[in-house]
């Protein structure tokens, strides 16, 4: 088996159809690759929509339902643990991939053994806006990454490049984005899965940062495209979104980057938290997410720090501080 392509759902029954149906028009020989669909507790009409293809398709489809949802990443990290293909590739359960995506990213992979990743060009739902939602991603010295093709403006309003072109070679990028991204097995089995520590979001970039750390290389393809509704399953900027991402940032940067960058941003952080809730007494429930953000930081310490530590038997130091120092240069940014 050359591919499991995993599709990771909930609450997903406005969506899944469409996204399975993407990947039984793949251009790529069906003996070649496998289609495992995680339910992660959903308690909508999902269950009964995989029935039915898993039923008409029982040799190309395979389901796994889990009780409960326990998250992006550790959901996945069920179904790499039952693939035992040459690459693991996932796709969001509110994706529609063109005909030639998985082809184009097991090509790209191919070309090194040393690429450990490969990122799809990821363009906003519907076709017709022909717009680039993330093309790679970046990271920053603060720890807060970025859609290259994306931009978030001062008053958090996400802007979008339309497609002319700009992104149309494939080239080594910072981190890939897990809605929709090929993983080399060998590799994972190396570096370890997705942190069950982060519920979602920035685990994708967690898991492409320690592969890079190692010595390998995550690229973006742009032969390989789908569209993609953002945020189907989380609102942008809901009280849950916000706690996901601050947490998924502090928690990278506590495992990746230099100690000083940590202990600085979660100061700045926790300060800004205290601040927001003193101003903002009437939004008492959102602005309270911020400091349960911090707390839970310092609750889960001894964990991380064992976490942090283990790292130091895949890279060294020097790798983490030779990493932020090319972070400071813009590297990622303006290459």
């Amino acid at each position: 088996m050359i591919a499991s392509v995993i599709v990771l759902n909930y609450q997903g029954e406005k969506t899944i159809a469409k996204t399975i149906d993407s990947l039984l028009r793949q251009i790529f020989p069906k003996k070649d690759y496998e289609i495992i669909i995680v339910d992660n507790g959903s308690h909508d009409k999902s269950h009964q929509i995989i029935d039915q293809y898993q039923h008409k398709y029982p040799k190309l489809i395979k389901k796994i339902y889990l009780p409960k949802n326990i998250g992006f990443g550790h959901g996945n990290n069920v179904a790499i643990k039952a693939s035992t293909a040459k690459y693991v590739v996932l796709l969001n359960n509110d994706c529609v991939a063109n005909r030639h995506w998985l082809s184009s990213l097991i090509k790209l992979a191919d070309s090194d053994e040393k690429i450990f990743s490969v990122s799809s060009k990821i363009k906003r739902y519907p076709k017709i806006l022909n717009q680039i939602q993330n093309a790679g991603s970046v990271v920053f010295q603060d720890g807060y990454g970025r859609d290259i093709g994306a931009i978030v403006t001062q008053d958090r309003q996400q802007l979008y490049e339309i497609d002319d072109g700009q992104y149309n070679q494939a080239r080594e990028v910072y981190s890939t984005c897990g809605a929709a991204a090929l993983y080399r097995k060998s590799i994972l089995n190396k570096i370890g899965l997705f942190d069950s520590n982060f519920f979602m979001y920035y685990e994708d970039t967690e898991l492409c940062e320690r592969a890079r750390l190692a010595g390998y290389q995550n690229y973006y393809c742009p032969k390989s495209v789908v569209y993609h509704r953002h945020a189907a399953s989380s609102k942008e900027w809901s009280p849950f979104f916000i706690y996901h991402v601050e947490l998924g940032r502090l928690q990278h940067i506590f495992y990746h980057f230099p100690l000083s960058i940590f202990m600085s941003e979660y100061f700045k952080f926790t300060l800004k938290s205290i601040l927001r809730a003193l101003r903002h007494l009437n939004n008492a429930h959102k602005n309270m997410v911020y400091l349960q953000v911090s707390l839970f930081i310092i609750i889960r310490l001894p964990q991380l720090i064992i976490r942090r530590q283990s790292f130091n038997q895949l890279y060294s130091s020097i790798n983490r501080n030779l990493n932020y120092e090319q972070i400071l240069s813009g590297y990622w940014y303006f290459n």
